[in-house]
Protein backbone atom coordinates (compact mmCIF):
# COMPACT_ATOMS: atom_id res chain seq x y z
CA UNK A 1 0.00 0.00 0.00
CA UNK A 2 1.34 3.50 -1.19
CA UNK A 3 0.94 6.35 1.00
CA UNK A 4 -1.78 7.49 -0.99
CA UNK A 5 -3.85 4.82 -0.63
CA UNK A 6 -2.94 5.02 3.36
CA UNK A 7 -4.13 8.55 3.25
CA UNK A 8 -7.04 7.72 1.75
CA UNK A 9 -8.19 4.67 4.54
CA UNK A 10 -7.04 7.56 6.87
CA UNK A 11 -9.54 9.94 5.79
CA UNK A 12 -12.32 7.51 5.38
CA UNK A 13 -11.99 6.19 9.19
CA UNK A 14 -11.17 9.71 10.47
CA UNK A 15 -14.52 11.35 9.13
CA UNK A 16 -16.37 8.29 10.63
CA UNK A 17 -15.30 8.09 13.52
CA UNK A 18 -16.05 11.69 13.72
CA UNK A 19 -19.84 11.21 12.50
CA UNK A 20 -19.85 7.95 14.85
CA UNK A 21 -18.56 10.34 17.75
CA UNK A 22 -20.85 13.20 17.42
CA UNK A 23 -24.39 11.55 16.38
CA UNK A 24 -23.38 8.12 16.85
CA UNK A 25 -26.28 6.78 19.56
CA UNK A 26 -28.94 8.77 17.58
CA UNK A 27 -28.09 7.28 14.06
CA UNK A 28 -27.92 3.62 15.72
CA UNK A 29 -31.77 4.22 16.93
CA UNK A 30 -32.69 4.92 13.54
CA UNK A 31 -30.45 2.08 12.04
CA UNK A 32 -32.50 -0.28 14.33
CA UNK A 33 -36.12 0.59 12.96
CA UNK A 34 -35.34 -0.55 9.34
CA UNK A 35 -38.17 -2.24 7.11
CA UNK A 36 -36.61 -5.16 5.09
CA UNK A 37 -39.59 -5.26 3.03
CA UNK A 38 -38.10 -1.52 1.32
CA UNK A 39 -34.08 -3.79 1.16
CA UNK A 40 -35.54 -6.39 -0.71
CA UNK A 41 -36.67 -3.99 -3.11
CA UNK A 42 -33.53 -1.98 -3.36
CA UNK A 43 -31.44 -5.49 -3.94
CA UNK A 44 -34.00 -5.80 -7.44
CA UNK A 45 -33.44 -2.39 -8.52
CA UNK A 46 -30.04 -2.92 -8.14
CA UNK A 47 -29.60 -5.98 -9.96
CA UNK A 48 -31.43 -3.94 -12.89
CA UNK A 49 -29.08 -1.24 -12.16
CA UNK A 50 -25.97 -3.52 -13.13
CA UNK A 51 -27.69 -4.93 -16.48
CA UNK A 52 -28.43 -1.99 -17.51
CA UNK A 53 -24.58 -0.35 -16.47
CA UNK A 54 -22.84 -3.66 -18.43
CA UNK A 55 -25.25 -3.52 -21.32
CA UNK A 56 -24.26 0.66 -21.61
CA UNK A 57 -20.60 -0.61 -21.39
CA UNK A 58 -21.00 -2.96 -23.95
CA UNK A 59 -22.97 -1.13 -26.03
CA UNK A 60 -20.48 1.85 -25.74
CA UNK A 61 -17.55 -0.78 -26.48
CA UNK A 62 -18.72 -2.00 -29.74
CA UNK A 63 -18.75 1.83 -30.83
CA UNK A 64 -15.20 1.72 -30.18
CA UNK A 65 -15.00 -1.86 -31.88
CA UNK A 66 -14.26 -3.47 -28.62
CA UNK A 67 -16.14 -6.52 -28.85
CA UNK A 68 -17.57 -7.65 -25.01
CA UNK A 69 -20.43 -10.48 -24.67
CA UNK A 70 -22.82 -9.08 -22.63
CA UNK A 71 -22.45 -12.30 -20.14
CA UNK A 72 -18.55 -11.39 -19.65
CA UNK A 73 -20.03 -7.23 -19.39
CA UNK A 74 -22.34 -8.14 -16.31
CA UNK A 75 -19.51 -10.23 -14.74
CA UNK A 76 -16.99 -7.67 -15.22
CA UNK A 77 -19.18 -5.08 -14.24
CA UNK A 78 -19.89 -6.77 -10.63
CA UNK A 79 -16.54 -7.16 -9.91
CA UNK A 80 -16.03 -3.55 -10.26
CA UNK A 81 -18.38 -2.23 -8.68
CA UNK A 82 -17.31 -5.04 -5.84
CA UNK A 83 -14.17 -3.43 -5.91
CA UNK A 84 -14.66 0.20 -6.07
CA UNK A 85 -16.35 -0.36 -2.69
CA UNK A 86 -13.63 -1.77 -0.95
CA UNK A 87 -10.63 -0.35 -2.32
CA UNK A 88 -9.43 3.04 -2.44
CA UNK A 89 -9.97 5.48 -5.31
CA UNK A 90 -12.92 4.01 -6.81
CA UNK A 91 -11.33 3.79 -9.79
CA UNK A 92 -9.29 0.13 -9.06
CA UNK A 93 -12.96 -1.83 -10.40
CA UNK A 94 -12.59 0.27 -13.55
CA UNK A 95 -8.79 -0.50 -13.99
CA UNK A 96 -10.02 -4.83 -13.85
CA UNK A 97 -12.36 -3.72 -16.45
CA UNK A 98 -9.73 -1.85 -18.67
CA UNK A 99 -6.93 -5.14 -18.48
CA UNK A 100 -9.36 -7.80 -18.63
CA UNK A 101 -11.05 -6.75 -22.13
CA UNK A 102 -7.69 -5.50 -23.69
CA UNK A 103 -6.74 -7.39 -26.49
CA UNK A 104 -3.11 -5.94 -26.00
CA UNK A 105 -2.08 -4.79 -23.26
CA UNK A 106 0.04 -2.20 -24.61
CA UNK A 107 -2.65 -0.47 -25.83
CA UNK A 108 -3.66 0.59 -22.33
CA UNK A 109 -0.58 3.07 -22.58
CA UNK A 110 -1.76 4.02 -25.38
CA UNK A 111 -5.47 5.19 -23.75
CA UNK A 112 -6.72 1.93 -26.45
CA UNK A 113 -9.90 0.74 -27.13
CA UNK A 114 -10.60 -1.00 -23.65
CA UNK A 115 -9.46 2.60 -22.17
CA UNK A 116 -11.44 4.32 -23.77
CA UNK A 117 -14.80 2.31 -23.50
CA UNK A 118 -14.55 2.61 -19.83
CA UNK A 119 -13.99 6.14 -19.44
CA UNK A 120 -16.80 7.43 -22.17
CA UNK A 121 -18.96 5.00 -20.21
CA UNK A 122 -18.19 6.72 -16.99
CA UNK A 123 -18.24 10.04 -18.27
CA UNK A 124 -22.22 9.20 -20.03
CA UNK A 125 -23.12 8.47 -15.93
CA UNK A 126 -21.55 11.53 -15.18
CA UNK A 127 -23.40 13.16 -17.22
CA UNK A 128 -26.93 12.68 -16.79
CA UNK A 129 -25.93 12.48 -13.16
CA UNK A 130 -25.12 16.36 -13.89
CA UNK A 131 -28.62 16.55 -15.93
CA UNK A 132 -30.63 15.17 -13.77
CA UNK A 133 -29.34 17.03 -11.05
CA UNK A 134 -29.85 20.27 -13.04
CA UNK A 135 -33.40 19.75 -14.53
CA UNK A 136 -34.45 18.07 -11.13
CA UNK A 137 -33.61 21.26 -9.29
CA UNK A 138 -34.56 23.57 -11.60
CA UNK A 139 -38.11 22.27 -11.69
CA UNK A 140 -38.35 22.11 -7.70
CA UNK A 141 -37.42 25.65 -7.79
CA UNK A 142 -40.44 26.04 -10.05
CA UNK A 143 -42.48 24.18 -7.94
CA UNK A 144 -41.88 25.92 -5.10
CA UNK A 145 -42.38 29.66 -7.28
CA UNK A 146 -39.20 30.14 -7.08
CA UNK A 147 -38.84 31.47 -10.88
CA UNK A 148 -36.16 33.68 -10.94
CA UNK A 149 -33.66 30.47 -9.55
CA UNK A 150 -35.45 28.52 -12.19
CA UNK A 151 -34.99 30.66 -15.07
CA UNK A 152 -30.82 31.76 -13.73
CA UNK A 153 -30.77 27.83 -13.78
CA UNK A 154 -32.46 26.20 -16.31
CA UNK A 155 -31.92 28.58 -19.70
CA UNK A 156 -27.48 29.07 -18.85
CA UNK A 157 -27.71 25.23 -19.09
CA UNK A 158 -29.53 24.69 -21.57
CA UNK A 159 -27.29 27.07 -23.34
CA UNK A 160 -23.54 25.43 -21.91
CA UNK A 161 -25.40 22.13 -23.59
CA UNK A 162 -25.29 23.06 -26.58
CA UNK A 163 -22.55 24.82 -27.09
CA UNK A 164 -20.75 21.74 -25.62
CA UNK A 165 -22.41 19.79 -28.81
CA UNK A 166 -21.05 22.36 -30.99
CA UNK A 167 -17.56 22.48 -29.87
CA UNK A 168 -17.90 18.38 -29.82
CA UNK A 169 -19.56 18.31 -33.45
CA UNK A 170 -16.80 20.92 -34.77
CA UNK A 171 -13.97 21.45 -32.99
CA UNK A 172 -12.89 18.12 -31.26
CA UNK A 173 -13.27 16.45 -34.93
CA UNK A 174 -10.67 18.90 -36.42
CA UNK A 175 -8.68 18.63 -33.60
CA UNK A 176 -8.13 15.06 -33.47
CA UNK A 177 -8.46 14.52 -37.20
CA UNK A 178 -6.71 11.61 -38.05
CA UNK A 179 -6.81 10.04 -34.86
CA UNK A 180 -8.67 6.64 -33.51
CA UNK A 181 -9.36 8.98 -30.55
CA UNK A 182 -10.77 11.11 -32.05
CA UNK A 183 -12.57 9.49 -34.40
CA UNK A 184 -14.27 7.45 -31.40
CA UNK A 185 -14.78 10.62 -29.05
CA UNK A 186 -17.37 11.72 -32.10
CA UNK A 187 -18.71 8.41 -33.13
CA UNK A 188 -19.72 8.01 -28.95
CA UNK A 189 -21.26 11.22 -28.08
CA UNK A 190 -22.93 12.55 -31.17
CA UNK A 191 -25.53 11.81 -32.98
CA UNK A 192 -28.10 8.26 -32.61
CA UNK A 193 -25.54 6.38 -30.19
CA UNK A 194 -25.04 9.27 -28.30
CA UNK A 195 -28.63 9.73 -27.35
CA UNK A 196 -28.72 5.64 -27.16
CA UNK A 197 -26.10 5.26 -24.21
CA UNK A 198 -27.84 8.45 -22.53
CA UNK A 199 -31.14 6.94 -22.27
CA UNK A 200 -29.53 3.87 -20.76
CA UNK A 201 -27.46 6.36 -18.31
CA UNK A 202 -30.88 8.18 -17.80
CA UNK A 203 -32.26 4.77 -16.18
CA UNK A 204 -29.37 3.93 -14.52
CA UNK A 205 -28.93 7.60 -12.77
CA UNK A 206 -32.85 6.63 -11.74
CA UNK A 207 -32.48 3.66 -10.23
CA UNK A 208 -29.43 5.34 -8.10
CA UNK A 209 -31.39 8.41 -6.95
CA UNK A 210 -34.72 5.89 -6.29
CA UNK A 211 -32.62 3.29 -4.32
CA UNK A 212 -31.44 6.38 -2.06
CA UNK A 213 -34.72 7.46 -1.58
CA UNK A 214 -36.16 3.86 -0.67
CA UNK A 215 -33.00 3.63 1.99
CA UNK A 216 -35.21 6.93 3.77
CA UNK A 217 -38.11 5.11 3.12
CA UNK A 218 -36.74 2.37 4.66
CA UNK A 219 -36.08 4.12 7.56
CA UNK A 220 -39.39 5.70 7.88
CA UNK A 221 -37.65 9.52 7.90
CA UNK A 222 -39.60 12.21 8.60
CA UNK A 223 -38.48 14.32 5.70
CA UNK A 224 -39.14 16.27 2.15
CA UNK A 225 -38.96 13.51 0.29
CA UNK A 226 -39.09 15.58 -2.91
CA UNK A 227 -36.05 17.81 -1.73
CA UNK A 228 -34.37 14.85 -0.62
CA UNK A 229 -34.72 13.42 -3.87
CA UNK A 230 -33.55 16.60 -5.94
CA UNK A 231 -30.47 17.04 -3.80
CA UNK A 232 -29.28 13.12 -3.83
CA UNK A 233 -27.14 13.51 -6.71
CA UNK A 234 -24.95 15.76 -5.05
CA UNK A 235 -24.17 12.60 -2.75
CA UNK A 236 -23.68 10.14 -5.23
CA UNK A 237 -21.44 12.36 -7.39
CA UNK A 238 -19.73 12.60 -3.92
CA UNK A 239 -18.79 9.22 -3.69
CA UNK A 240 -16.95 9.11 -7.37
CA UNK A 241 -14.30 11.29 -6.02
CA UNK A 242 -10.95 9.22 -5.95
CA UNK A 243 -10.23 10.36 -2.55
CA UNK A 244 -11.59 8.05 0.09
CA UNK A 245 -12.26 4.43 -0.01
CA UNK A 246 -15.57 3.16 -1.55
CA UNK A 247 -17.16 6.89 -0.92
CA UNK A 248 -17.32 6.39 2.63
CA UNK A 249 -16.60 9.64 4.80
CA UNK A 250 -16.94 11.77 1.81
CA UNK A 251 -20.71 10.31 1.34
CA UNK A 252 -21.59 10.80 5.35
CA UNK A 253 -19.79 14.28 5.00
CA UNK A 254 -21.64 15.21 2.00
CA UNK A 255 -25.13 14.26 3.64
CA UNK A 256 -24.36 16.19 6.68
CA UNK A 257 -23.73 19.45 4.82
CA UNK A 258 -26.58 18.89 2.82
CA UNK A 259 -28.78 17.98 5.60
CA UNK A 260 -27.50 21.62 7.08
CA UNK A 261 -28.05 23.40 4.12
CA UNK A 262 -31.93 21.63 3.64
CA UNK A 263 -33.07 21.87 7.47
CA UNK A 264 -32.97 17.92 7.65
CA UNK A 265 -31.94 16.14 10.87
CA UNK A 266 -28.25 15.56 10.34
CA UNK A 267 -28.82 11.88 12.15
CA UNK A 268 -31.21 11.31 9.81
CA UNK A 269 -29.23 12.08 6.29
CA UNK A 270 -26.75 10.61 7.62
CA UNK A 271 -28.33 7.80 8.96
CA UNK A 272 -29.66 7.56 5.01
CA UNK A 273 -26.29 7.52 3.86
CA UNK A 274 -24.76 4.63 5.85
CA UNK A 275 -27.53 2.28 5.01
CA UNK A 276 -27.21 3.48 1.41
CA UNK A 277 -23.22 2.67 1.83
CA UNK A 278 -23.79 -0.86 3.05
CA UNK A 279 -26.40 -1.89 0.37
CA UNK A 280 -24.51 -0.50 -2.18
CA UNK A 281 -21.22 -3.18 -0.41
CA UNK A 282 -24.28 -5.85 0.00
CA UNK A 283 -25.62 -5.50 -3.80
CA UNK A 284 -21.99 -6.16 -5.65
CA UNK A 285 -21.11 -9.27 -3.68
CA UNK A 286 -21.54 -11.09 -6.43
CA UNK A 287 -18.73 -9.28 -8.30
CA UNK A 288 -17.00 -10.98 -5.42
CA UNK A 289 -18.28 -14.39 -6.48
CA UNK A 290 -17.22 -13.87 -10.33
CA UNK A 291 -14.01 -12.17 -9.25
CA UNK A 292 -13.00 -16.01 -7.32
CA UNK A 293 -13.98 -18.02 -10.44
CA UNK A 294 -12.19 -15.86 -12.51
CA UNK A 295 -9.03 -16.43 -10.65
CA UNK A 296 -9.98 -20.43 -10.16
CA UNK A 297 -9.40 -20.70 -13.55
Amino acid sequence: MNIKDALKYILSISIIYYIINQYGINIFNILSIIDIRYIILIILISIIQHFLSAYRWMYISRITNLNISFKNSIQFYYISTFMNNILPGGIIGDIFRIYHTTENKIEILKIGKSVQAVIFERLSGQIMLLAFFIVSLTFYFLINNKYEAFFYLFFPSLLIFFIFKLFLNKKIKKMLHGKKIGHNIYAVFSGEVFWKHLILSFFVVCSYVLIYVISAVSLGLDIDYLAFMVFSPIILFSMTLPISIGGWGIRELTALLLSLLLGLSASSSISVSIIYGILNLICSLPGLYFFLQIKSK
